[in-house]
């Protein structure tokens, strides 16, 4: 009998130590406002300058869709990079810089279950940004035909995992929540311009286009892009976006049995 009843109970603090933390990450987002401000203000107005700028392009340049139908699906991969690479580690390092990892680790909690809390947050707030995108494009451009709901899905829910384990990464590896502010905004910025928010890869130079095709948000975009458009396949940028999904895990794993709380 005495051995029975921890058995019973120790699985269940696990979980709700989890979803306690996931709250806790969400009342405390107000502390980091500003990237989170960034996220969702910026993508946005960007693809309604961008879309109405190039309304009269389109053809070969844009995958053989409309220019504004390519922005406003591109820009869904915007809110996702900006979130992840700019609030999810700014928040993390604060905690580090702030000691509340210390304080997390000797109320008993692991520095795991912190970094799962705060990627859960953050993956809520990219899916509304995301939405916010399409909820400002429909009235002013319209919404492009959906070709491939399935494929949407997946490349987005694919690319939010891959590009918050980075994330995580940078935010490991930031001692304060200023420096990984500035880390992720200087690896947010290439990947904006060059993995599908700025020109479409066949304008150009062959150097920039190596870049690009170096870059993890350069796939998760052309994955909803293509799906949602239906301008090209998306095996291949699925199969990419796995690739640096599993980097990222690793660069997690690695970094956390560092024990970034005590450094």
């Amino acid at each position: 009998m005495t051995t029975a009843t921890p058995a019973r109970t120790s699985s269940v603090p696990a979980r709700t130590t989890l979803a306690a933390l996931t709250g806790l990450e969400a009342r405390l987002l107000v502390r980091e406002w500003a990237p989170m401000l960034f996220a969702f203000v910026f993508p946005p107005m960007m693809m309604l300058v961008l879309a109405g700028v190039f309304a009269n392009d389109g053809g070969a340049a844009y995958g053989g869709a409309d220019a504004t139908d390519y922005y406003i699906a591109a820009y869904l991969g915007v809110p996702l990079a900006a979130l992840a690479l700019m609030g999810l580690p700014t928040a993390l390092a604060g905690y580090r810089e702030r000691g509340v990892l210390r304080r997390f680790e000797a109320s008993g909690l692991s520095l795991t279950a912190v970094v799962c809390a705060q990627a859960l947050v953050t993956a809520g707030l990219i899916v509304l940004a995301a939405g916010l995108v399409l909820a400002v494009a429909a009235p002013v451009y319209g919404l492009p035909e959906l070709h491939d709901p399935v494929g949407v899905a997946l490349g987005f829910a694919l690319g939010t995992a891959a590009m918050l384990s980075l994330g995580v990464v940078l935010g490991l590896l930031a001692r304060t929540a200023r420096s990984a502010q500035a880390l992720g905004l200087l690896v947010f910025l290439p990947m904006w311009l060059l993995g599908g928010g700025g020109p479409p890869p066949s304008v150009m130079t062959d150097v920039m286009q190596q870049i690009a095709g170096a870059l993890p948000m350069t796939h998760v975009t052309d994955v909803v892009r293509d799906a949602w458009l239906g301008t090209g396949e998306i095996g291949r940028p699925l199969a990419l976006t796995a690739v640096w999904l599993v980097v990222g895990l690793v660069l997690c794993a690695w970094l956390l049995r560092r024990r970034p709380d005590r450094v």
